[in-house]
């Protein structure tokens, strides 16, 4: 039971640093691990790190690109770059919101973080994301409900050319639970936002203005994209609801990060052991805590995988940019 407290904390650090704030388990786990070794030297972690690099190199084996024999993520001739440091120095969860049934996940986004300066990168992956799957193409976000987190994993490995040996998923009911525990957030709705969608039981009706969103609201809030009348809604449909989603990531930054809530951890922490599901393990708690703890969320960058919404036998798609995807992964998840 201890050991799961543990890994629940560490899930608690992360997922409050993209939704809350990582200021309340990074206290707790100080707390409760104190200076433990990094677990370098461990023996399970050397097994971890032969299981990387073997995943790393598969990796490189399927997304080498055809036509320059070339793997899509590297750099071009002239530019030097050494995989290496990517599996050692930087370690990669993929955070998963689900809905309320878990067969879909409406939030995907892909952590990176460099272990050696805390430096921390968010990928934001469109729900939308055209993938082919089992001989047929369909939305990234139906994958958790086909094959599991693995599934998913492997698509997000693939656009992006990184090795994502580890995933963190979360009901949108937990989510909900915790916005209330903290008291709610404080949002400006930029338009009424009205849609009702009986069969997945989504029912969304906020009014315009600035507003503090209670745990319900908050859920609607990141989970609109259009109305129920045609032409109402964001203009770029996911991409500005992905965007809508990382002001509130801020906004619950910028007023929670306060001494005062450290008292909601234990809460927190109760609501979050019914509500997540990870593979992280406690080894992997003690190599990487050195990393987590030099976090400076202030200073973490949040980006959109590129490309365009495209409407083909009759689907809205979001085709990801392969090119422009590359460049963003060697720029800043390396």
């Amino acid at each position: 039971m201890k050991t799961r407290r543990y890994i629940f904390l560490v899930c608690a650090f992360i997922i409050t640093g993209f939704f809350i704030e990582g200021i309340y388990a990074l206290s707790i786990i100080n707390k409760t691990m104190g200076n433990q070794d990094s677990g370098k030297d461990n023996p399970l972690r050397n097994e971890q790190v032969k299981y990387e690099r073997n995943q790393h190199s598969e990796t490189v084996r399927k997304n080498t690109d055809s036509n320059t024999g070339i793997p899509f993520f590297m750099p071009q001739k002239g530019d030097t770059l050494d995989p290496g440091p990517a599996v050692y120095d930087h370690v990669n969860v993929l955070i998963l919101g689900l809905d309320e049934y878990g067969e879909r996940s409406d939030v995907i986004i892909l952590a990176n973080l460099n272990t050696d300066n805390g430096n921390l990168n968010l990928l934001s992956v469109a729900r939308d994301t055209r993938v082919r799957a089992r001989g047929k193409y369909t939305k990234i976000n139906a994958l958790i409900g086909m094959g599991g987190e693995r599934m998913i994993m492997d698509k997000v490995e693939e656009i992006t050319g990184l090795s994502i040996p580890y995933y963190i998923t979360l009901d949108f009911k937990g989510f909900k639970k915790v916005i209330d525990v903290l008291g709610g957030v404080e949002m400006e709705v930029p338009f009424d936002m009205d849609y009702d969608d009986p069969q997945q039981n989504l029912h969304i009706h906020l009014k315009k203005g600035r507003q503090v969103l209670d745990g319900e609201k908050a859920i609607q809030f990141v989970r609109y994209r259009k109305g129920n009348r045609k032409g109402v809604g964001y203009i770029n449909g996911d991409i500005d609801r992905i965007s809508a989603q990382q002001q509130l990531i801020k906004a619950l930054i910028a007023q929670k990060a306060k001494i005062k809530y450290l008292s909601k951890i234990d809460d927190i922490f109760l609501i979050l052991k019914d509500y997540v599901k990870t593979n992280i393990e406690i080894s992997d708690v003690n190599y990487y805590l050195d990393g987590l703890v030099k976090i400076r969320y202030e200073k973490t960058k949040t980006f959109t995988l590129p490309g365009e919404s495209v409407y083909t036998n009759k689907t809205w798609y979001y085709i990801y940019d392969r090119q422009k995807t590359r460049e963003l992964i060697n720029d800043y998840f390396f």
